[in-house]
């Protein structure tokens, strides 16, 4: 069946399938359906084997709020006005339009669990909201535990006969501090820390493993709350007729990760499950950025994309097909502010990786729950974070996954560099990014007073 036949069942009589989203603070590609074995999380992994996996799935920026206003838009951040955190004080431009928006507006009951680390006003795209759901960052019901329990009760309790629905659930985890328990104790013996997978780009030392131990913990609570709703979903004979996602806003809480444009920033879970529609224990290796999943279920269930949406359906893809070769060649990404400002964008494609980079900079920025961390404390190497940042970066990520070695200074891969710094400034002129134009700065007094930056031109 093509995606456009699809598309006029579905909303031509047929029941809109339900929308369940659930979405893992800084959780990265880190569980077993993406090769972590020593990583225990049964329940995804039953879960990616009864759909497909996005194996290079992208966020549009390594900041949870950024990232997370993408997903719920199709937009950039810099097209959106999430240019930094919720908590820091950036929001959403108010005329935004909204996915539980749109599915409110076509009949879908739309309801939130969890985190959200969205501006307040955001919430009215609900039909109903979680006392304890939090727009700026933390709360009780963001763990794993509380979220699940109380998004399979209201499954439990939402009638059979009432509208399709769309149920969001944000999950706190693995966000530091990591959960704490016996297992996750300063006294790990030996033999359990030489087992404990580190990924490449960090340092293999006992300080990061020790952290891994704890971070393990974290992701074991996300897989048994994704078991507790996806229960819920079988129990009450929803499962059949849902669309569910797991995914993540972006990379682990660990240098090189979370709060840059490397792949470890970037790179996140994408696992989708539709019974009937999408082939079971499927992977795909196309590159899909989180603006294509509003677009995505919005074509899935047969609601007009709107016009302002710069993502693409990737409904083919996951019934299948391949995506269109114009959308699958290359995916952008942008850092503006975290808690500091950072301004960089990117591009990446199968092969290359170009960053730009459009103020002064020591080499990483790094968040301050990633600063402070006992792996960052003990590393040895310290001057490679304060090291000057380059205006260009350059990497051939088929020799260098890791992304080491700047190759923008080498004459053999400058027309590389100059056919993708053309495809960056084509995508921001065709956007519009604000960056072109110079600093971004915080437009309101009581932003400046949460926190002092300073601004250089772009060069």
């Amino acid at each position: 069946m093509d995606q456009s036949q699809n598309r006029r069942e579905v909303g031509a009589g047929a029941t809109r399938p339900n929308i369940l989203v659930m979405i893992a603070h800084d959780l990265g590609c880190q569980i077993g359906p993406y090769g972590f074995s020593f990583q225990e999380t049964p329940a995804l992994s039953e879960f990616a084997s009864q759909g497909m996996r996005l194996d290079r799935h992208f966020v549009s920026s390594p900041g949870c709020s950024q990232s997370r206003s993408s997903l719920v838009t199709g937009r950039y951040p810099h097209s959106n006005g999430q240019f930094g955190l919720a908590n820091w004080g950036w929001k959403l431009n108010e005329n935004e339009i909204l996915l539980p928006s749109v599915l409110q507006q076509n009949g879908y009951f739309t309801t939130l669990f969890g985190i959200w680390h969205l501006h307040e006003w955001t919430l009215s795209s609900f039909c109903a909201v979680s006392d304890d759901v939090s727009t700026l960052d933390c709360s009780p019901e963001g763990e794993a535990e509380i979220a699940s329990q109380r998004a399979a009760r209201w499954l439990h309790n939402y009638p059979r006969n009432g509208l399709p629905f769309y149920l969001h659930v944000g999950f706190w985890e693995v966000h530091r501090p990591f959960a704490e328990n016996g297992e996750a104790s300063g006294d790990t013996d030996e033999d359990t820390l030489a087992q404990i997978e580190v990924p490449d780009y960090l340092p293999q030392d006992e300080a990061t493993r020790r952290e891994f131990v704890k971070l393990q913990q974290s992701i074991r609570n996300v897989d048994r709350g994704v078991a507790r709703i996806l229960n819920a979903l079988n129990e009450t004979g929803y499962a059949e007729n849902t669309i569910v996602i797991f995914t993540a806003d972006h990379g682990l809480p660990f240098q090189r990760a979370k709060g840059t444009l490397y792949d470890p920033g970037l790179n996140v879970s994408a696992i989708m499950r539709w019974p009937g529609h999408i082939p079971e224990n499927r992977h795909s290796q196309c590159l899909t950025s989180n603006i294509d999943i509003m677009p995505t279920l919005l074509d899935a269930v047969g609601i007009p994309v709107p016009d302002a949406v710069q993502g693409v359906s990737r409904l083919e893809l996951l019934q299948g097909g391949k995506s269109p070769v114009e959308h699958g060649t290359e995916i952008y990404a942008e850092k503006t502010y975290h808690e500091h400002y950072d301004p960089i964008r990117c591009v990446r494609t199968d092969r290359f990786k170009y960053i730009r980079n459009f103020a002064q900079r020591p080499m990483l920025v790094l968040p301050s729950d990633i600063y402070n961390s006992p792996s960052r404390q003990a590393n040895q190497q310290d001057e490679a974070l304060w090291a000057h940042r380059p205006v260009d970066e350059l990497y051939d990520l088929d020799l260098d996954p890791l992304e080491r070695t700047n190759l923008a200074e080498r004459l053999e891969y400058r027309s590389h560099l100059t056919e993708l710094r053309g495809k960056l400034s084509h995508w921001m002129d065709e956007t519009e990014d604000p960056l072109r134009d110079g600093p971004i700065l915080r437009e309101t007094a009581e932003d400046q007073r949460l926190h002092t930056v300073s601004h250089i031109d772009k060069n």
